[in-house]
């Protein structure tokens, strides 16, 4: 904590700054000089910060402060400011990084200097020096143009019945395929689509599309074939989202259990408001799955508060389940678990016959993963639906 007293300067224009400044109390007058002449920007008060352009950007202090009456300043120091200005967005980065070129700029203007100079950065600096986040804007703008194009479909992954090796359910997972660049792997666009606003429409799409598409699966491969929805926490927690999916599943005319919504860990993050929307969607019959369970927030407090359904085994352990003791070590303890807490196993990444058999003999009763099929589109996975027919009737 520092004090104030009344009329001391703090700091001046072009000292090199060491921490910045929050005024629990009093008052505070930032000003230039224009030669003799102090030129007053702004007062600030209780709750605003000061003196960080310095600290951001390494340059020194482009105006000067003076304490206008008693009081209290926090200091804030160049690590504490600086380490959360580099976590944030790139984004973020990018437009913090302009608007203190721009300030600075618009003080030079008012000192009368020149804009440019080797002392005054371009104010395109900032953009060169962001590669990184002017490319993510520039991937936002095609995401929000493919989804206003309907360019995003489900391709759907078979979940087969692990004992009878029929297919009694799917995975409807996101796929963008451009009119012009054809199909883009979900690692170019995902991370960046839930870290945006823009999960919210895609989600809202593929849960449309899926549950359109429902009621032919079911009358193709069975009455109680069920689909699996990947729906984000920010998806998950908005206003509306379970009178969304209600409206969507009346307009299929489909059955709520047929309906698996699949939540990953980080759903556990929002608290209160994740288990009110779960126990609302579990009172209107729907399942609830945590998908690649055992790779983030597991807690088992959390988890004995949820109405889940379902529990997915996060692929890597069943990669690794053969010649990895720990990896088996997991699966056995997620089945110990999920069978005290009544929850179905769904294993994910199965892709060799032996792994198969591990499964099955340690009592999973499904699975899914390329040893069966990789995601279809949906012409190709109705097609999935004889050889399915064949086995029950066999």
């Amino acid at each position: 904590m520092r004090p104030m007293i009344p009329g001391e300067t703090i700091f001046r224009e072009g000292d090199i700054g060491d921490c910045a400044y929050l005024i629990e109390s009093g008052e505070v007058q930032i000003f230039i000089e224009k030669g003799e002449t102090e030129v007053p920007l702004r007062v600030l008060g209780p709750g605003e910060v000061f003196g960080e352009m310095a600290l951001i950007d390494d340059t020194p202090r482009s105006a000067s402060c003076r304490a206008l009456s008693v009081g209290q300043l926090i200091v804030v120091t160049k690590e504490q400011l600086v380490d959360r200005v580099h976590k944030a967005d790139p984004v973020v980065r990018l437009l913090v990084q302009v608007l203190l070129e721009r300030l600075r700029s618009h003080n030079n203007h008012l000192k009368g200097k020149p804009n440019f100079g080797p002392d005054v950065p371009h104010i395109s600096h900032a953009a060169v020096e962001n590669k990184e986040a002017l490319e993510r804007i520039g991937l936002e703008d095609r995401i929000s143009t493919a989804l206003d194009n309907d360019e995003f479909i489900p391709y759907y992954q078979p979940i087969y019945d692990l004992t009878s090796g029929t297919i009694i359910g799917c995975e409807a997972l996101m796929r963008w395929i451009s009119k012009t660049d054809g199909v883009i792997s979900p690692y170019v666009f995902m991370d960046v689509m839930e870290e945006s606003w823009l999960i919210l429409r895609a989600g809202r799409r593929m849960l449309e599309k899926a549950l359109a598409d429902l009621p032919v699966f079911a009358e193709n491969f069975g009455e109680n074939f069920f689909v699996g929805v990947n729906v984000s926490g920010r998806q998950f927690v908005e206003p509306g989202f379970v009178d969304h999916i209600e409206n969507c599943r009346k307009l299929s005319n489909v059955k709520a259990p047929q309906i698996k919504l699949e939540l990953t860990e980080r759903i556990m993050t929002e608290g209160e408001t994740a288990v009110q929307t779960m126990q609302e969607c579990r009172n209107f019959g729907y399942k609830l799955a945590i998908d690649d369970f055992g790779t983030g927030f597991s807690s088992l407090q959390y988890l004995a508060q949820m109405p889940l359904t379902d529990l997915k085994i996060d692929r890597s352990f069943v990669l690794k389940m053969i010649e990895d003791d720990k990896s088996l070590s997991v699966i056995r303890s997620l089945i110990h678990m999920a069978e005290l807490l009544g929850l179905k196993l769904i294993a994910e990444g199965v892709e060799t016959k032996e792994q198969l058999a591990m499964l099955k003999g340690l009592g999973v009763s499904m699975g899914q993963g390329f040893l069966f099929s990789k995601p279809l589109p949906y012409e190709d996975f109705l097609m999935l639906a004889q050889p399915n027919k064949k086995r029950k009737s066999a």
